[in-house]
């Protein structure tokens, strides 16, 4: 534990920021502590952050580990600037993640359509169970890139959700 500059209060020393006034600390040494079993113990009820989606006291005011004011209150034109550049950033790794799915799965495909003309004497393979075998081995790589597209995907949507919830009335 140590005490921040800015306001007083006692906080863990992994922390990048405050959770009570927002203070960025210039040390960034990050240590791994059994943060969720001490919780249990002190009983701390926790929530997420919206913005980086870690999880942090349900009592913050500023997450620990991105700076996000948690208050509810409209947002600032920097608030939404960052939340803006997230979304973006959410939407090229979805877009990275679901092109490598896509391709893993096209490949997977076409080893199946070969295993399959093989075993029907179509086309003459010496070993069609090594294509079936390569086959089942590219759809099972899809799988985890479809898992992280699914995940950034929902980052954006999340983010936008918060953006809309959060803006001003025009």
């Amino acid at each position: 534990m140590k005490e921040c500059p800015s306001c007083g209060n006692t906080i863990p020393k992994e922390v990048i920021y405050c959770p009570y006034c927002g203070a960025r600390f210039a040390d960034l040494g990050h240590t791994q502590t059994k943060g969720n079993e001490q919780r249990q113990k002190l009983g701390l009820k926790m929530q997420k952050c919206p913005l980086c989606n870690k999880k942090i006291r349900e009592d913050a005011k500023f997450c620990p580990h991105c700076g996000w004011d948690l208050t509810d209150h409209e947002l600032t034109p920097p608030q939404i600037a960052r939340i803006q550049e997230e979304i973006v950033n959410a939407r090229f790794a979805y877009m990275r993640w679901n092109f490598g799915m896509v391709q893993f799965t096209t490949v997977g495909l076409v080893f199946i359509i070969f295993s399959m003309l093989a075993s029907s004497e179509v086309i003459a393979i010496q070993a069609p169970w090594v294509v079936s075998g390569i086959a089942a081995a590219f759809l099972f790589l899809a799988v985890p890139f479809g898992f992280l597209a699914l995940r950034y995907y929902n980052k954006q949507n999340r983010l936008k959700m918060m953006l809309r919830d959060r803006q001003p009335p025009q």
